[in-house]
């Protein structure tokens, strides 16, 4: 299994989701807007209407800069200071060649959309970042596979009212803040189609059934359904997420 990444996080994180994980992770990298202070979700730019996005180095004029350059861009502007590239995931040698390997294992079209619209400036605190990309969803396009996870997880979990559990798991409502998203609104976005098409394989209908059972018996969770159904998924991003390079 690949753990080795952030080890620390995911000790610390087991069975709490892969939309806890993603926010832990974004935790590490750019945290402190430059010139210092913090700033609430509600006072974040809208996607789309931020400043433009930092120009990364070494990217040809006219040509859009990449997923990776405008991430290592973007921590580089938040993190001022010498150790600004101690914030950068397997350090400023290595990242290049982690992100392209994460981008491809990971991400998906809309979210690599969100990140070209949100990786600004202006959003540099976690709240800010993810406030922008979880508004930028309400103009994106779900791919198949992204809106089959919806349905299955839908039917699993909220076989009475499929259409409004639908509506529910894709739809931000920014006056609740990011921290109102869930696992399943992580899948229906960010995920690409294999790990979206794995997650509802092994993550929904009887496959989820002892999950939920495990969640029941534990005691005390709101949603056992939706815990057993993030913890599943949670599993799956981990395994996807690629080592550091050697």
């Amino acid at each position: 299994m690949k753990r080795s990444l952030l080890a620390l996080l995911v000790a610390a994180l087991t069975g709490s989701g892969v939309a806890a994980f993603i926010s832990a992770c974004a935790s590490d990298s750019a945290s402190t807007p430059a010139g210092g202070g913090g700033s609430d979700a509600s006072t974040a730019t809208e996607a789309g209407t931020s400043d433009a996005a930092p120009e990364a180095g070494n990217v040809d004029s006219g040509v859009a800069p990449s997923t990776c350059d405008l991430t290592r861009a973007f921590i580089l502007d938040c993190n001022h200071g010498p150790d600004a590239g101690d914030q950068l995931t397997c350090g400023a040698a290595k990242f290049d060649a982690w992100c392209a390997l994460n981008d491809q294992a990971i991400n998906s079209e809309a979210y690599r959309r969100a990140e070209a619209m949100c990786l600004t400036h202006a959003n540099c605190t976690n709240s800010q970042r993810a406030d922008c990309e979880a508004r930028s969803y309400a103009t994106a396009t779900p791919s198949t596979a992204q809106k089959n996870v919806v349905a299955a997880y839908c039917q699993t979990c909220e076989p009475a009212d499929t259409a409004g559990c639908a509506m529910r798991e894709t739809t931000y409502d920014p006056s609740k803040g990011p921290d109102s998203t869930d696992d399943v609104f992580v899948a229906a976005w960010e995920l690409n189609d294999a790990l979206t098409d794995e997650i509802r394989t092994k993550c929904t209908g009887t496959a989820l059934d002892g999950g939920i059972e495990a969640q029941l018996d534990a005691g005390g969770v709101a949603n056992p359904c939706l815990k057993a159904f993030g913890s599943c998924a949670g599993d799956i991003y981990v395994n996807a997420l690629p080592d550091c390079p050697k």
